[in-house]
């Protein structure tokens, strides 16, 4: 790391550890207090070998403070009337719980291969078998959403192949900055996943669909129209 990184991580650090305790803050239950012990869960994660749960904690946080409620918007805006939400790769379910209740108070249906809390479907978009079950469980008014989730699919294309008939609603990690998306491309591809490295290439994931991209930085929402 070169003397400016590191300056500005120690400053960084600082303010973490100078943001003592607090209220709760904007779209999340978290206390200050609580907050930095996510935020020490996520350098462990990076630094000490990898600890799945305090990434997917510290997405739960950020997505919650960040990302529901211009999500929940967009949606709206675009006058979509889903009768549930189905979120893929659900993890602690906090996106489909978000987008649920900001929509109406919808069913929600939380699929993920792991069994988190909450997971009403423990099933594996990658197995056949398991791909052939979630599609039994799917209804006419679903609408399919997941955040950061194709980048952990080895074939992206063919898993999400299936779906064509529901509107589809998808977040992942793509920021503007150049040096945060090559940092976040390398450390991902050194836990085994793909990143998706362009916008085209994020749309391309949906071929044959009517799609349009927002942009969160550093997330971008893809929506997907159902195949005509």
């Amino acid at each position: 790391m070169e003397k400016k990184e590191i300056d500005q991580l120690y400053h960084l650090l600082r303010r973490v550890s100078n943001y003592a305790e607090g209220g709760v803050q904007r779209g999340t239950s978290l206390t200050a207090k609580e907050q930095i012990g996510v935020l020490y869960g996520l350098c462990r994660h990076l630094l000490a070998g990898g600890d799945y749960l305090a990434l997917v904690q510290f997405s739960q946080f950020y997505g919650e403070s960040f990302l529901v409620e211009p999500v929940s918007k967009i949606i709206k805006n675009r006058g979509w009337k889903p009768g549930r939400v189905v979120e893929f790769g659900a993890g602690l379910g906090w996106f489909g719980r978000g987008l649920a209740g900001n929509l109406g108070m919808l069913p929600i249906m939380s699929v993920d291969k792991r069994p988190w809390p909450l997971i009403n479907l423990v099933k594996d978009l990658e197995v056949k078998e398991d791909k052939a079950d979630i599609l039994h469980s799917m209804k006419k008014d679903d609408l399919i959403v997941a955040c950061d989730m194709l980048h952990c699919l080895e074939d992206p294309y063919e898993v999400m192949a299936g779906f064509d008939e529901w509107h589809i609603a998808v977040l992942e990690y793509m920021p503007e900055n150049d040096d945060f998306r090559h940092s976040y491309s390398e450390q991902i591809t050194r836990y085994g996943a793909n990143p998706l490295l362009s916008l085209e290439g994020l749309a391309a994931v949906f071929p044959g669909r009517k799609s349009t991209l927002a942009k969160l930085d550093p997330y971008v929402l893809l929506l997907v129209e159902p195949a005509k």
